[in-house]
């Protein structure tokens, strides 16, 4: 399988996938943009399994389907991004440093520089060990746990959170240093889920505000990708929330 372009399979609720399509716009990257919908079931669609590896597999019980594509892909997860050449690759972070390494002009978002290189693979493992597990939490507790108010579990990892990237940036302008990265791109479309979530507040977090506030100008397309992705997937959990409490 190949093609004249990059093809992302995304969903615009997700924050890992915002990352993906903001960078690739920050370098100049035309992609061909595949929307999942979940709803629908779609990445357990035949088009999306083969995508993983699988094309064969039209007549086998959905139940085996579903077992043979974890095996491939054990997070199941968007985004999942095809290459020209038709190789696959998933994990967000992994997305992003590759678009980088292969297609921008320049290695200012993912530098080859060996120090600054493991300064934004640790704010990447920040973001998806700690700032994430929020979203994570909150979604297992509030969509599919039937709690009807945050957690205190919740809020506890959150502001931790919070506080953890408060001192990366106390450093600099950006998570590491003075100079954007791919690590800004994928924490902040985290931080804008939560925020709108649990907001982070100024006289709390003044050094992410402002962060929040350079970002915003900074990130082509923010409020029709970015801001639209976050604002869904807050509807769906504070909808779930009301439906609740209403139980």
């Amino acid at each position: 399988m190949s093609s004249s372009k990059p093809t992302l399979y995304y969903a615009l609720f997700s924050p890992p996938a915002r990352a993906c399509i903001l960078t690739a716009k920050l370098i100049g990257l035309d992609l061909e943009l595949k929307p999942v919908d979940f709803a629908r079931k779609e990445h357990l669609s035949e088009e999306f399994i083969k995508v993983c590896g699988m094309d064969a597999f039209s007549r086998i019980s959905s139940f085996v389907l579903i077992l043979l594509l974890l095996q491939l892909n054990p997070q199941h997860q968007i985004p999942v991004l095809v290459d020209t050449d038709g190789e696959v690759y998933v994990d967000s972070h992994a997305i992003v440093c590759f678009l980088v390494a292969k297609y921008a002009q320049n290695d200012k978002l993912y530098p080859k520089d060996l120090k600054r290189r493991a300064h934004i693979d640790h704010r990447m493992h920040y973001e998806s060990g700690v700032l994430f597990q929020v979203i994570k939490d909150i979604v297992a507790r509030n969509i599919y746990g039937g709690e009807g108010e945050f957690n205190q579990r919740s809020l506890t990892l959150c502001h931790n959170a919070y506080a953890d990237l408060e001192h990366f940036l106390s450093n600099g302008t950006f998570v590491v240093g003075n100079e954007l990265s791919v690590a800004d791109v994928s924490i902040h479309t985290s931080l804008v889920t939560l925020d709108l979530l649990i907001p982070v507040e100024r006289e709390k977090y003044p050094q992410i505000r402002a962060w929040l506030e350079r970002m915003e100008k900074l990130l082509p397309e923010n409020e029709e990708i970015n801001l639209q992705g976050a604002r869904a997937l807050q509807t769906r959990i504070q909808s779930c929330m009301a439906e609740n409490r209403a139980k």
